[in-house]
């Protein structure tokens, strides 16, 4: 294993570890690399995104406003934004998300983020945007296409969305999770509904089966109420 003393390998394996959820872990990294050689913007972050996942809001939200005017900046208002929206505080999860936004336009992550967080916030116009681009940005990405899907649904035009996830290949749990987020979201009409029976043969599920809501990962959503997007739609395929 690196030693603190091996800086860049060190760090590398802290991303390892956040990349596999192993946070507690990584926070006891953080404090060897830092004791050994200081700390540093990107360490700092590090540690926020950390402490946001292991639900130490408090120290999270501190950690990422040290972090406003720094390099780390764009990632800061994005770790803002998602500490406000699993508080189901959607309205200023936007306005953190679209500083994020400014500092990264490029970024699908942050863009599906805001698109999201605006679709909670009662905003499905502007959302249209940032998904749109967020999905042309990662192609190849079904989360980010599963939450295209999304906006159609909630918009009112569940034959696009329908083809939006036909053309993507979504797996019959994504669907499922799409459909339920949109109703959870206010869709007119119940998610089972519009989930018709040609949907549920072709997705190998029964169309009674209403949606349920779970946890962020390839169409698993996440524990928390809203989460980076690359998790919400988990193992879709």
């Amino acid at each position: 294993m690196p030693t603190p003393d091996n800086k860049g390998m060190y760090l590398d394996l802290i991303l390892q570890m956040q990349d596999e959820g192993m946070y507690f872990a990584s926070l006891a990294h953080i404090d060897a690399y830092e004791q050994k050689n200081g700390s540093t913007p990107e360490l700092q972050r590090l540690r926020a995104d950390a402490l946001r996942e292991t639900r130490q809001s408090a120290a999270a939200d501190a950690a990422y406003r040290k972090l406003l005017n720094s390099t780390e900046a764009g990632a800061a208002w994005h770790g803002l934004g998602l500490l406000a929206a699993q508080n189901g505080d959607y309205p200023t999860a936007v306005t953190a998300l679209r500083e994020a936004a400014k500092r990264q336009p490029t970024n699908p992550v942050v863009l599906s983020d805001l698109g999201y967080a605006m679709l909670r916030s009662g905003d499905v116009a502007g959302a249209r945007m940032p998904l749109a681009q967020a999905a042309e940005l990662a192609p190849d990405n079904r989360k980010m296409i599963g939450n295209l899907a999304l906006l159609l649904l909630v918009s009112g035009e569940p034959d696009k969305a329908r083809q939006v996830m036909d053309k993507a290949v979504l797996s019959p749990e994504s669907r499922t999770r799409i459909y339920s987020l949109a109703a959870e979201i206010g869709q007119r009409q119940p998610a089972v509904v519009t989930f018709q029976p040609a949907d549920a043969v072709k997705a190998g599920v029964s169309s009674a089966i209403a949606p349920t809501a779970k946890s962020v990962n390839p169409v698993q959503l996440p524990a928390m109420p809203f989460q980076s997007m690359m998790d919400r739609f988990g193992n879709g395929g």
